[in-house]
């Protein structure tokens, strides 16, 4: 029995010992998330953008929201405004913990491996500019919306981020006219795991992008724009059993679609939905010193066996 005992502490001692050695003095997770929509144009046959003038019925509304989240507490923001409004929603930067070193209205990528090491949710979003001309005003608008989350060292955290835009407008055409949709999009998604992080920590990062005109009095779809640069090829995700840092950044690409022809004095419907998602969790890990604090009782256990049996 005194054999199989010294023998399992002796074990232990140096399990103990190597896994202090091995386990890093920081794991961290991170998450990503930034979609750059700019001079984004409602085109008629000619290559025009259409103006107020050009719609016999023209209602709507831009919606934003922003939300961070850490361990259950929630700060967030939401607007609604009209889109004939001269001032589209832009809402505050939101953030829950030691938050990043970003600045408000800020859609570029922060840099480094890990980039942040502290623990929060962050979240923004700004909108400006008009797809249509408006007065004197010309047609281009800008949408930009960003979600991080981050777990430093040993945090025993969720950080989650979720951003949005969205428009919906109904309108009616005076003449019957195709209806072109043009822009440029600039896509960046996010994920690391370091390793040493703990069980079940992950970290996920995508986007989501799609507009959709329907006729409103029978539903009947007219068209569906979801490209998969701004949607499914988005999508990064690192695990602890798979530890990585996964970047999606393709660059800006322009993008166009074109409608049938619509009909005047019939009602549609346009709806664009532009939305970033960040979420990083990171389990509880000893400490370096702890584990090393567990080593020296377990050798202290060990030599006090020895004395016993002597």
């Amino acid at each position: 029995m005194n054999i199989v005992k010294r023998g399992f502490l002796q074990t232990t001692l140096a399990a103990s010992l190597a896994l202090a050695a091995v386990v890093p003095a920081h794991a961290n997770t991170f998450a990503s998330s930034i979609l750059n929509i700019s001079n984004f144009r409602l085109l008629d046959s000619t290559g025009t953008a259409f103006s107020t003038t050009d719609f016999s019925r023209l209602t709507g509304t831009n919606d934003a929201h922003a939300t961070a989240q850490l361990n259950g507490v929630f700060a967030n923001d939401a607007d609604s405004r009209s889109i004939l409004n001269p001032v589209p929603p832009n809402m505050a930067q939101q953030c829950v913990g030691t938050c990043p070193p970003v600045p408000p209205d800020t859609y570029t990528p922060i840099a480094g491996i890990p980039p942040v090491l502290t623990t929060y949710g962050h979240a923004d979003q700004r909108l400006t500019g008009a797809s249509i001309i408006i007065g004197a005003t010309p047609a281009g608008a800008n949408a930009s919306t960003r979600a991080d989350a981050s777990t430093a060292v040993n945090a025993v955290a969720s950080g989650n981020s979720d951003v949005g835009t969205s428009t919906t407008f109904a309108f009616t055409l005076g003449s019957a006219d195709a209806m072109t949709i043009a822009f440029d999009a600039n896509p960046y998604t996010r994920a690391l795991v370091t390793p040493g992080s703990g069980p079940t920590s992950n970290a996920n990062a995508r986007l989501s992008w799609s507009l959709r005109i329907v006729e409103i009095a029978t539903g009947a779809n007219v068209l569906t724009f979801s490209p998969d640069y701004l949607n499914g090829d988005s999508n990064v995700s690192a695990t602890d059993g798979a530890p990585n840092d996964l970047i999606y950044a393709p660059g800006s690409q322009f993008f166009t679609a074109t409608t049938p022809l619509l009909v005047a004095g019939v009602a549609y419907q346009l709806t664009i939905q532009h939305n970033s998602l960040a979420n990083a969790l990171q389990q509880e890990l000893p400490e370096p010193g702890t584990l090393a604090i567990l080593a020296a009782g377990l050798l202290s256990m060990s030599l006090l066996s020895r004395r016993r049996q002597s």
